[in-house]
């Protein structure tokens, strides 16, 4: 404890708490079947450009879209995308970390004394990535591809999904659970598109917009025949 917490190891050690603290909840959401994984994937595709599709755009519209562009090469350069956007948080809280203490230790056996955390930090991040690159890559070719593979949300619109957590009014979304065109199940938040409608846990219903992030506006399924296996 005395060198997790020596001077200059803070950001090191809190990296470290946050990598234990999001293996805690997956592996809660593992257990109980909320798939913590897809909806950070959803939300962070919608944002970052990784899923959309390119076009042309002007003035701020094209500044914006060059930053999210920038953003989303960058996180595909880290296999965002291929591999869940949990995973590669753990391993770059991971590597960060390890990286950091390492060489903070390193500094204090050699010259008596450890650089300050404000230049420890970005160094070691740095360092970090170019390995959090290597170790995603690895992880991207073993891992089933049915469950790296990230989906624009707007591709969910159209398609019918099962309420699997309580019940559903506007303004208290529900979850509900989503096969995709891969055959890839998705967990989202629903609420009925109808203020006086309530959906109960089991009831199958339409997709007929997005709401924000992972946040969806249903109907009641209309057809028996547009339910998506």
């Amino acid at each position: 404890m005395e060198w997790f917490t020596a001077v200059g190891n803070g950001p090191f050690a809190v990296a470290i708490l946050i990598m234990f603290g999001l293996t805690a909840v997956e592996m809660v959401a593992l257990f109980t079947g909320f798939s913590v994984n897809d909806m950070v994937d959803e939300f962070v595709v919608s944002h970052s450009g990784l899923g959309a599709a390119d076009g042309a755009h002007s003035g701020m519209e094209a500044t914006h879209a060059e930053a999210q562009g920038v953003f989303g090469r960058f996180l595909s350069w880290l296999y965002v995308g291929h591999v869940p956007v949990l995973m590669v948080l753990i391993v770059l809280l991971t590597v960060f970390g390890v990286i950091g203490m390492v060489g903070q230790g390193v500094l204090r056996s050699t010259l008596g004394f450890a650089a300050p955390a404000v230049l420890a930090t970005p160094a070691a991040l740095f360092l970090s990535l170019p390995l959090v690159r290597a170790v995603n890559g690895g992880l991207a070719r073993i891992m089933p591809r049915d469950k790296t593979s990230a989906v624009s949300p707007e591709s969910f619109i159209g398609r019918t999904a099962v309420i699997a957590g309580g019940t559903a009014r506007r303004g208290l979304p529900a979850q509900a659970r989503l096969v995709d065109q891969f055959g890839t199940t998705h967990y989202l938040m629903v609420e009925p598109d109808d203020a006086d409608e309530v959906l109960p846990d089991g009831e199958v219903v339409l997709v007929v917009k997005q709401i924000g992030g992972a946040r969806f506006a249903v109907i009641r399924n209309p057809n028996a025949a547009l339910v998506d296996r």
